[in-house]
């Protein structure tokens, strides 16, 4: 059989994304799109589960495993690994207050990390840990001075898979390796990365991520994965009726089950899709991005070849120059340092090429 080109499998599926027809959308770094089929699935719950009431428990009991072991499979571990939350911060936040932190212990993240993953450890620091902020020289630089700053002290590393204002993507297996050999868990934000890039946590200890990104599903859901090793340092910070008798179990309570009727069935489309595929449209997209961005003369930040979906280009006003690109019907955010491009595999290269040349006209006004 042929294989269909990554460009002609993603366009047959561009129609389930309507918002097309009226915007060019490059922001799914900040919410992506929601996928023509994805309320209907959500609402499946309600008009053919809940309606039921408690007499269809096992059904949506059943699903809830189905789509842990769906999770798991997909990331490389195990279903006991994977836990669900309401979202990244809440996984963050019962991840870093279930670690038993002692005296000593250091965490060590870049200065600049995203609030959600520097705000979660003042209980750490009243049991005597330390917080090491580190300095970030370049974004080039961000993997080896994370990597130079773990020593023999650190307990944890925590970092962000893709940095949300510069898309700086680290290599989770190089800071596994790292990490483990000096005895530290590594924690991991991968919210600006799944579902935009092959990711596999068998080494890595703590991953968080909600799907309302790039996973193309609703908000008030996410998945929090911890190893063995890191479940043996931890005790479950809350506890309920779901955990009362496993004191290692980190699920508490109920979860969103509306949402996972919708993730389950956004698992469905990318599977179509097939993920592969997915990634190398991600890939292609930022490929013509960097290409017409060098035409037009705009300054990259993100380093090419530490890269996910993420690009962020100097500007000297961001939110001026989001507004004004806002106004031609172009959709992106301003982070960091200007102005941030986030094509998922429903958009064209034609789209990511006309946002380079708007961009070079914005800038230049």
């Amino acid at each position: 059989m042929p294989t269909v080109p990554v460009v002609e499998r993603s366009d047959r599926f561009r129609g389930l994304f309507p918002y097309l027809d009226e915007r060019v959308y490059l922001d799914t770094a900040a919410a992506g799109l929601c996928w023509k089929g994805h309320g209907e699935a959500v609402a499946r719950f309600y008009d053919d589960v809940k309606n039921r009431g408690y007499d269809a428990r096992p059904e949506w009991w059943a699903l809830l495993n189905r789509v842990r072991s769906r999770v798991a499979k997909w990331l490389g571990v195990k279903a006991e690994d994977v836990t669900f939350v309401m979202n990244t911060t809440d996984g963050l936040n019962l991840a870093s207050h279930s670690i038993d932190f002692r005296k000593g212990d250091r965490i060590v993240l870049a200065d600049d990390e995203f609030p959600s993953v520097a705000l979660i450890w003042a209980a750490a620091e009243r049991a005597g840990a330390e917080l090491v902020r580190v300095k970030i020289p370049t974004e080039v630089e961000r993997q080896s001075a994370l990597l130079e700053a773990v020593d023999g002290r650190t307990r944890v590393l925590a970092v962000s898979q893709t940095h949300s204002s510069t898309g700086t993507t680290v290599d989770l297996d190089a800071l596994a390796r790292h990490c483990h050999a000096q005895g530290a868990l590594l924690m991991v934000d991968g919210i600006q990365a799944l579902g935009a890039v092959s990711t596999r946590l068998d080494q890595v200890d703590i991953y968080i991520s909600s799907f309302f990104k790039w996973m193309l599903s609703g908000f008030g859901f996410g998945v929090l994965v911890t190893s063995p090793r890191a479940r043996q340092a931890m005790t479950p910070a809350w506890r309920g009726y779901a955990n009362m008798d496993d004191p290692t179990q980190l699920q508490y309570a109920h979860v969103n089950i509306p949402a996972l009727y919708g993730l389950d069935a956004t698992l469905d489309l990318f599977e179509e899709i097939g993920w592969d595929a997915v990634y190398a449209q991600v890939r292609l997209l930022g490929d013509a991005l960097v290409a017409a961005s060098d035409r037009h003369g705009l300054d990259l930040i993100t380093p090419r070849n530490r890269r996910a979906g993420i690009f962020v280009f100097r500007a000297p006003d961001g939110e001026a120059a989001r507004l004004t690109l806002a106004k031609r019907n172009i959709s992106v955010s301003a982070r960091g340092e200007g102005l941030r491009v986030s094509p998922h595999f429903y958009n064209t290269t034609q789209e990511v090429e006309r946002c380079a040349a708007e961009m070079a006209e914005v800038l230049a006004a």
